[in-house]
Parts: structure tokens; C-alpha cells; sequence
């Protein structure tokens, strides 16, 4: 159990804007800071970071909460483990009553894997190393990038690592759990032999697991880390952590497929570019680039594997509504060996030259049916009309179906008609119902603005708020000031946990926005906006002045029985 002062105290410390921006580019916008959101796919920033609040929300999927909750969110750790991440980042000192107490299984794989890494670029500067140094000399890769990006070497032996960590005291147990150790019937041995080893790592500069080439003749030329809960390769891309800064600053990043590709492209001055693992790109990936850029080079081989697996990568990059172009080298050349041919200005050249990934398929469709008879005509269009759907920016899709109308020599309606109709058999979108009330507007309004007002600023509540929230008639200001009352009420107003408990989606969304957005007259005259609504809704259901005087008046008139209707209907007892 770690102490409740202590929570408070890494929540307090823990700077959020630092937190975050270590996993996803923040730009300052006002007194917010505004990024693409990493927990789903989104094409401009719904995701703020309130540096005053300390707190973080998306406007698109409705997380929020403190650096805690982002921590446990990004990196899948549980409350103990990122309180206790946290504490450790911001000098927060929290007794430990055992060896292991407040290290997360995460934790302790991050340590074999750094423990390997100091294993592995040891070998590779030995004697034994000298196989391998060869090997990348003659690949064109000198000390500076094996250093940079700390390749190392393993040699045939299979307890060599073992070895290592034993020698470490450490358990190998967990070495197993991080994908560098198998284990065949109770015998346990090394995963990689005879390798030359590319770390893998995140964004903070982890190492999350690794990758193996072979110098020997083993069956799988590569080989990676095994999945484990820090590696998983479909969410993981080669050279990020070094290639970010470059990838922002040219507002574009190229991928390829391989390590080898990796650090040729690099070398030659890419270093905006990252490299799958044995995978084909995934809407992990692509996701993680969006963070840092909207535009993205697919550089594969030129081969017909190459050009297939840009084709598969079409439907991700409609879907999460990213420009990616298509990168060919003459010959079906592959990156590394065009570049020690063509040099990094034939490179420059050809992604320069690269299409439009969509223009790319079009293009490519084209070799698969005769466009010139009718039935081919027919059977590119039924091909490509699924895809001209899937393009959600009208512009865009005009520009790629007038493309298509030229392939097929026919009128652009004859396209849009075809897009009709598909649309048609896919059904229609239900109608968006909008729940009415009854309150009235200004009744509305003033409870909209009090909310506001008291969420923006907390140190304004007092019981003459709280006695015109009671009067609320709205059910969904009714709704609003039931969930975040009881903070209020308690004394300490911790936003970020005010907004991590609300569960209905409109409330959450209401009380984000107020404590997120910058309205101009809420920041000039807060406290003269609060007293309007506190009077507007407290008066609520009373006579007027003018009323009561005119019962005064039919009473001395000697008009009793209209007097006492008119106080009746008023509500009134007595004057």
C-alpha cells in the first residue's frame, strides 16, 4: 500500500506537460498544450495538456486524468507501478519493504534488457567480435553508427548472456520472460548466437527488446526478441528514438522494411527514417508517425513483394487519414543497394519523384484488367470503387475519381454514379437524436455559466453557489453538478480525478471543455458572472417586487378575494 500523502505528493510534483511530451509532441497553444492524441487514430489534435491543472483530456476518445493515469494508460502499468515510476522520476521518497516492492514486471525487463545490451556491445569490441566488425565494415557501417545506435554481437556460444547475468546475481527467470533466454525441457539456453544484435527501443530511450541478424547458417536469417510486455513488434518501429527530431524538422518520415535499409538511409543522411521488423506496417505504426508527421514515404523494395505490400498498406493509410507516398528505385532495386550505386542524390531523387499511394494503386489496378474492353472496365471499377470510398476528404476524392474516369476513358458521373450507388447498398447513417427540455433558456444558461464559472474557478465556491445548484432545472446541469459537487464539497477540488471518475461521455466532455478552454469573459469578470447566475437562480419560483406591491394595492382597494387569488397563484402565505 503506498500512503495516500504520497500519491498526493508524486501527483503534485509530476509535471505533466514533461510527462507526455516524453512520449508524443506537444505544441503550446494558449495556456494549453495541444497534441495528437495517442490512445486513438485522429487527424488534427483533439489532446490538451492543462500545465495550470496538471491534468491531460481528449476530446475525441474522453481520457483524462493526471500523469498517474497517463502513465498507467501509455505503458499498460498498474496505479502502484506508475505512482511508484513517477516517484522515483520526481525525487518522491516512498518506503519499499521488500527487494521487489513497487518494481513492475515492465521494470525489471527494461534492467535484463540493458543488462543484455552491456552483454552484447562487449562481445561485439572483443576478439571474438571481430567476425562481426568485419561484417558491417563491409556493409558500409563504420564505428560512429555502431556506436550511435549500440549494434553488438553474440557469438555461437549458447550460454554466453547466461553467463553474463548469473554473473550479475541476476534472475534468469526474468531474462526468459524478456525474450533472451528459451528454455527446451528445463534446459535453458541463449536466443541469440551467432548474431550481429540491433536494440530496439522507445521513444525514452528504453531498450524494449532486439533484433538478430545471422553470420551464421542458421534457417531464419532474422531473428527478434520475443513478444513480452514491453516488446511487441507491431507497435514498435527501428530507429524512432533516433530519428524523431529529424522526422518533425522535415515534416515527413520514410519507411522502410529492415535494419540494414534502416542505417544505409541514415548514413547517407535520412535520418528521418524507421523501419519495421519482420511486419508489415500496421496501424500501430503508423499511429506512432502521425505523432511527429502527416506525410510518409513508404520506401520498399521495387519488387512485385515490394509493390504488393505497399498496395496492403492502402487501406491503413485511408483509415487513419494519413498522406503516404510510394518510393520506387529503378531495377527493383532495395534501398541499400541503390544507395551505394545511385548515391543520396539518385535517393533524393526518387522520393522526390514518389506517387501518391492511391494514385499508386490506381495506377498499379491497371495492370491486372484490360481497361480498354468493357468487362475490364467493369472489373477495375468494381476494384476501385471500394477504395475511392474510403477517402473521407471530398476534395481528394473528386481529384482520384476524375483519375479513374481518365483510365477508363468515360464521363466522372459514370464514376459518381458507381459511388452512389455503393453508398446506397451500404444503408444510410441513423438519424442523431437530440433530447429537448423544458427548462427555460435563461434558466439554462445561467446554470451552463455558474458550472463554468466554478470549474474554471474552484476557489469561488462558497454555500451561496452551492444553494443555487440546488435550484437547478435542467437535468443534465442537474446531472453535471451531481458529479462534481461532492469535490467541492469535500474541500480539496482535484480536477484530474474529477474527470477521470465521470463515466457518461457528455459530462466528462461539459466538464473538460470548462476547465480546458479559455473563454475571454469568464477570465475578465469571473466573480461578477458568478453572482448574476447565483441571484438569476435563487430568485427562481419568487414574485417580483412589482407583483407584491400590486396585492398591496387590491388589498387596500378592498379587493380581498382577487388579492388573496393573486397571492395564491404567487404562492405566497402572507405579506
Amino acid at each position: 500500500m503506498i500512503p495516500q500523502d504520497k500519491i498526493e505528493e508524486v501527483a503534485e510534483r509530476a509535471d505533466i506537460v514533461e510527462v507526455v511530451s516524453a512520449y508524443i509532441p506537444l505544441t503550446k497553444r494558449g495556456r494549453n498544450h495541444v497534441g495528437l492524441c495517442p490512445f486513438h487514430s485522429e487527424k488534427t489534435p483533439s489532446f490538451s495538456v492543462s500545465e495550470e491543472k496538471n491534468i491531460f483530456y481528449c476530446f475525441g476518445c474522453h481520457e483524462g486524468g493526471s500523469a498517474i493515469k497517463f502513465l498507467m494508460k501509455h505503458e499498460s502499468l498498474s496505479f502502484p507501478e506508475a505512482v511508484m515510476v513517477l516517484a522515483r522520476k520526481y525525487g518522491v521518497k516512498i518506503e519499499e519493504t521488500g527487494e521487489r516492492q513497487g518494481t513492475s514486471l515492465r521494470e525489471l525487463i527494461f534492467k535484463q534488457n540493458a543488462l543484455a545490451l552491456e552483454y552484447f556491445t562487449g562481445v561485439l569490441m572483443e576478439s571474438n567480435g571481430k567476425r562481426a566488425r568485419d561484417y558491417l565494415k563491409g556493409r558500409g557501417f563504420d564505428k560512429a553508427i555502431v556506436e550511435e545506435f549500440r549494434i553488438g554481437y553474440t557469438t555461437a556460444r549458447n550460454d554466453g548472456l547466461i553467463s553474463f547475468l548469473r554473473g550479475k546475481g541476476e534472475d534468469l527467470e526474468l531474462a526468459e520472460k524478456a525474450g533472451l533466454i528459451g528454455n527446451h525441457e528445463g534446459r535453458i539456453y541463449d536466443r541469440f548466437r551467432e548474431r550481429v544484435l540491433f536494440p530496439i527501443v522507445d521513444v525514452r530511450g528504453r531498450v524494449l527488446g532486439f533484433g538478430g541478424r545471422t553470420l551464421g547458417d542458421a534457417m531464419a536469417k532474422y531473428l527478434n526478441t520475443s513478444e513480452s510486455p514491453v516488446f511487441k513488434k507491431a507497435e514498435v518501429l527501428y530507429g524512432l528514438y533516433q530519428g524523431r527530431d529529424s522526422i518533425n524538422k522535415t515534416g515527413s518520415a520514410i519507411v522502410v522494411e529492415g535494419y540494414f535499409d534502416h542505417l544505409a538511409l541514415y548514413k547517407a543522411g535520412f535520418k528521418n527514417t524507421v523501419a519495421t521488423m519482420g511486419t508489415a506496417l500496421t496501424p500501430s505504426h503508423i499511429r506512432r508517425l502521425k505523432q511527429y508527421t502527416g506525410l510518409l514515404y513508404l520506401l520498399f523494395d521495387s519488387d512485385a513483394a515490394g509493390k504488393k505490400a505497399a498496395v496492403r498498406s492502402l487501406d491503413l493509410i485511408l483509415a487513419e487519414e494519413t498522406a503516404a507516398r510510394v518510393v520506387l528505385l529503378p531495377g527493383g532495386a532495395d534501398p541499400d543497394d541503390f544507395l551505394k550505386t545511385e548515391g543520396q542524390a539518385g535517393m533524393q531523387r526518387a522520393i522526390e519523384e514518389a506517387e501518391d499511394i492511391m494514385e499508386f494503386y490506381l495506377d498499379q489496378l491497371k495492370e491486372e484488367f484490360d481497361v480498354r474492353s468493357p468487362e475490364g472496365k467493369g472489373e477495375y471499377l468494381n476494384k476501385a470503387v471500394p477504395y475511392l470510398r474510403k477517402v473521407k476528404n471530398e476534395a481528394s476524392r473528386g481529384h482520384y475519381t476524375m483519375k479513374v474516369a481518365g483510365i477508363l476513358g468515360v464521363e466522372p458521373r459514370a464514376i459518381y454514379s458507381a459511388l452512389d450507388a455503393a453508398a446506397g447498398r451500404a444503408g444510410s447513417e441513423p438519424a442523431l437524436v437530440i433530447e429537448k427540455t423544458a427548462t427555460p433558456v435563461v434558466t439554462r444558461l445561467a446554470e451552463e455559466i455558474l458550472l463554468k464559472v466554478i470549474l474554471k474557478h474552484a476557489e469561488l465556491f462558497n454555500t451561496e453557489v452551492e444553494k443555487a445548484i440546488a435550484a437547478f432545472q435542467d437535468p443534465f446541469y442537474r446531472a453535471v453538478a451531481a458529479k462534481v459537487l461532492p469535490h467541492f464539497q469535500s474541500g480539496v477540488i482535484a480536477q484530474d480525478k474529477m474527470i477521470e471518475e465521470i463515466e457518461d461521455l457528455a459530462i466528462k466532455d461539459f466538464v473538460a471543455t470548462a476547465i480546458f478552454k479559455d473563454e475571454k469573459d469568464f477570465m475578465d469578470a469571473p466573480e461578477e458572472m458568478l453572482a448574476d447566475c447565483v441571484r438569476k437562480l435563487t430568485n427562481i419560483g419568487r414574485p417580483s417586487q412589482a407583483s407584491i406591491d400590486m396585492i398591496k394595492q387590491l388589498e387596500q382597494s378592498g379587493r380581498h378575494e382577487l388579492a388573496r387569488e393573486l397571492g395564491k397563484r404567487l404562492g405566497l402565505k402572507d405579506l
